[in-house]
């Protein structure tokens, strides 16, 4: 099979379940084995509060260290962070800020998608 391109959507927060710890799993698990699929991971809804730069990432530490070797894109959407009050100062260094416009160009461009 073809390398594939995958949007791993995330758009529960990042409290109370274990959706949010799942889908950045997911988004290591989907550039493994032999097609090496390329993820990005998209932030939107509630799951923006998990880009706040002082959220506890421990649980998923080692995704976020695959992902630097993997260049692997986390994004959040700006209409999202600006109705939560969330300024990108508050934001994490890894997170890329887009346009909602952008994220829904995002869903087109990519093979497969997946909520979490």
């Amino acid at each position: 099979m073809a390398e594939k391109k995958v949007l791993i959507n995330i758009c529960r927060a990042p409290f109370g379940t274990v959706f949010y710890t799942e889908g950045l799993r997911a988004a290591v698990g989907v550039s493994a084995g032999i097609d090496e699929n390329i993820p990005t991971v998209l932030f939107q809804s509630d799951g923006v509060f998990y880009c706040l730069k002082d959220v506890d990432r421990t649980d998923a530490l080692a995704y976020f260290e695959s992902y630097k070797g993997m260049g692997t894109e986390l994004c959040a959407v700006k209409e999202d962070l600006d109705e939560r009050g969330i300024t990108e100062a508050e934001l994490a260094d890894d997170i890329t800020v887009i346009s909602k416009e952008r994220a829904f160009e995002l869903f087109q461009e990519n093979d497969f998608s997946m909520d979490f």
